[in-house]
């Protein structure tokens, strides 16, 4: 399991940048966000999931019960990984997503319907 900090503790702007915390594990396709996801953090999910398009797990999750999408970066970085894993024939799964954020990401990400909370965005 890999964990990717938005920033150092050394950084002297440090409690001026929300924070992110991104857990990743590379054999499940587990993504786990902590903190607020938004301009100064997206980075890091693009990050995760240039990661897992190295690996050969097919389905992801990505799990956002602890995140906070803090504005459209932040809700445009979930748009673009779903883009980039169906992109490469992988599959991504939103848990912990509101219908109405699921419904967002999907529609900025081009992407068709939604079955519900928690289900698998379609490819």
């Amino acid at each position: 399991m890999v964990a990717l900090p938005s920033a150092s503790p050394t950084d002297p702007h440090h409690d001026d940048v929300p924070g992110l915390l991104a857990r990743l594990n590379l054999v499940t396709g587990h993504l786990e966000l902590v903190g607020r996801l938004d301009r100064a953090t997206a980075h890091l999910l693009h990050d995760a999931v240039s990661a897992l398009l190295l690996t050969s797990c097919a389905q992801w999750t990505l799990d956002l019960s602890e995140a906070t999408v803090g504005d459209h970066h932040g809700l445009r970085a979930i748009a673009t990984a779903y883009r980039r894993a169906t992109r490469h024939d992988r599959q991504l799964t939103l848990r912990g997503a509101s219908p109405t954020l699921q419904r967002a990401a999907l529609q900025l990400s081009g992407g068709g319907h939604l079955a519900g909370a928690g289900a698998v965005v379609p490819n």
